[in-house]
């Protein structure tokens, strides 16, 4: 189990996860405090906390920054924010526990939960499995704005699978894919007879004694002590609205605070068993934490590992990455919504956990805190505590993970301001609508996404996905618009209104999602 409870009492004043107040808790981890804030001005990052669970205690559970940059409020080891898609090993705990009592098996098919369940590919809809959904092997492409971008319900996104065209055999290959875990959350209910929100809620938080998390943001009303999200608009942390996604909940929707948080991951860490209650089975637990898909070697965080510890393998398991870290094993995932990142994971062989949440996106900071909290329970570099900016050596010392992925974000950011650039030079000057604007508006559909509403109002293009995300129409030349969305989380399109040989607009082409026809 790593390092025993009395070397971390003595070396760090380690803290009981059940047992004591957080007035309790002593000094951090030596160095990570100064750690965290140089780190967090570096990438301009609101609010962060970060919980470090080793042999059973808490041995670090803190806030650092703000909840939100217009109050100035702190960010304690309470705050709640979004998990993302760490919720997504809620769902695959859920079918777990439905595994346990014999109502699911892992192989069972899809459509014997869901008769009315359906792929594109009518193979992989007799033939999809509990394990498939949660493994991201259904050969399917994302297609996240059918329920990101459009109010669609559950039901009816998972109804609208089967117009999304594979990208990739089925079983093929892996494909992060958001719809399929909607789809488990689905398989939940059937064999339940609970929603998959009051299932979590009742047979996961309630025993762990997560009682302030929640599966929907309609829920943050009942609570003090909540981060905004922020995302960057010209380079400064802008507060945003809370995202409600509630349609793809089991996907993504969970609220939690790190001090809950490391109740969740004690629970892996400790084999199922909580507070000395079997929650879970052995072979639940070491199922969800085995390799079920390989993931391609050459994955970019690779190249960010010190020399002397390459990542030698990369899996996904159900709902958890599984890769090596130093020679151990690591469980883990990320996850992020509008204005807000999340990052848990484990060293099942060292006992040794962290849970990193944030209200800013993008940031890979909390990612970075997982490898340095890592090295500091295995003694890389001595104990040595480096400063924000330097860089592993082949001799084993720590690395600097956060300027290492903030070196890799600002090259990223700058390809990507390049492309911007190289756009707003091939764009063409004095050029006009081919038709009076009001003869764009108009609804187009869309058999996987929906509608597309285009209004004119007082001489200005308008546009409405559903009434969920809306903004405006400036043109860009010819028949190109770019949507300025009225939520700068939302991000810009570009959308070509085509006129037909009959002189009416008829097609509306949306960059990255296709071609909606005029309704």
């Amino acid at each position: 189990m790593g390092w025993r409870a009395g070397r971390l009492a003595a070396a760090v004043g380690a803290v009981a996860l059940v047992a004591r107040p957080a007035a309790a808790q002593s000094a951090p981890l030596e160095g990570l405090d100064d750690y965290v804030t140089a780190a967090m001005e570096a990438w301009r990052v609101p609010g962060l906390a970060l919980a470090v669970i080793a042999d059973g205690e808490v041995v670090h559970a803190r806030g650092y920054g703000v909840r939100d940059v217009r109050t100035g409020a702190p960010v304690d080891e309470h705050t709640l924010f979004a998990a993302g898609s760490t919720s997504k090993a809620f769902t695959s705990a859920a079918l777990g526990l439905l595994v346990d009592e014999g109502r699911v098996s892992w192989d069972d098919r899809v459509i014997d939960h869901i008769p009315w369940f359906a792929m594109y590919d009518p193979y992989a809809t007799r033939e999809l499995t509990v394990r498939d959904l949660l493994t991201h092997r259904s050969g399917l492409a994302r297609g996240d704005a059918v329920w990101s971008r459009w109010p669609h319900d559950r039901r009816e996104i998972i109804r609208r699978v089967r117009f999304l065209e594979p990208t990739r055999s089925f079983r093929g290959a892996w494909q992060y894919q958001n719809l399929m875990f909607l789809t488990a959350g689905e398989v939940v209910w059937a064999a339940s007879g609970r929603t998959w929100d009051d299932f979590v809620d009742e047979r996961i938080f309630t025993p762990l004694g997560m009682d302030r998390s929640v599966t929907s943001v309609t829920e943050l009303d009942r609570f003090d002590n909540v981060a905004t999200p922020h995302v960057h608009v010209d380079g400064v942390a802008t507060p945003v609205e809370h995202k409600n996604i509630d349609n793809v909940g089991p996907a993504g929707s969970v609220y939690s605070s790190v001090a809950q948080m490391a109740r969740w991951v004690d629970l892996h860490l400790a084999g199922g068993v909580h507070a000395g209650q079997r929650l879970f089975s052995d072979s639940v637990m070491v199922e969800m934490h085995r390799p079920q898909m390989l993931i391609q070697a050459d994955a970019p965080e690779n190249r960010l590992h010190p020399r002397d510890a390459p990542m030698n393998f990369n899996a996904y398991g159900l709902a958890w990455w599984i890769i090596d870290y130093r020679g151990r094993k690591v469980v883990d995932h990320g996850g992020g919504i509008d204005g807000m990142r999340a990052h848990v994971a484990f060293m099942p062989e060292e006992g040794l956990g962290m849970v990193a949440l944030s209200n800013a996106r993008p940031n890979n900071l909390i990612v970075a805190l997982m490898y340095r909290v890592f090295d500091h329970f295995l003694g890389v570099g001595g104990g040595d505590k480096p400063d924000v900016g330097d860089a592993p050596d082949a001799g084993g010392a720590m690395a600097d993970w956060s300027a290492l992925m903030l070196a890799e974000y600002r090259e990223s950011a700058a390809a990507q301001a390049d492309a911007r650039s190289r756009r707003q030079a091939d764009r063409a000057a004095g050029t006009a609508p081919s038709r009076p604007l009001t003869e764009y508006a108009g609804s187009y559909g869309h058999e996987y996404y929906g509608a597309v509403d285009i209004t004119h109002e007082n001489g200005t293009l308008r546009f409405s996905l559903g009434g969920k995300t809306t903004g405006r129409l400036e043109h860009w030349h010819y028949d190109v618009f770019r949507a300025v969305p009225d939520n700068p989380a939302n991000g810009e399109m570009f959308m070509t209104l085509t006129v037909g040989p009959d002189g009416v607009v008829g097609v509306l082409e949306v960059e990255g999602l296709g071609s909606f026809g005029r309704l």
